[in-house]
């Protein structure tokens, strides 16, 4: 899986990194990807903020 955060669409809501703190963070004022998802609980959770995201700023893709 391969997940990614458009900086430029992300409002820093922090609802991802709420969420997956393994695999988001909030680094000023946008979030940005820690690691890509390791385990199945990290890509389930990274398809739901993708899923959540207000702006459709994160894309998650199976590899």
């Amino acid at each position: 899986m391969t997940v990614s955060v458009d900086g430029t669409r992300c409002i820093g809501c922090g609802m991802c990194a709420a969420a997956v703190p393994a695999v988001f963070q909030i680094q000023g004022r946008v979030s940005v990807v820690r690691t890509q998802p390791r385990t199945a609980a990290e890509e389930a959770g990274a398809f739901g903020a993708a899923n959540g995201c207000p702006v459709n700023a994160i894309k998650a893709r199976r590899s």
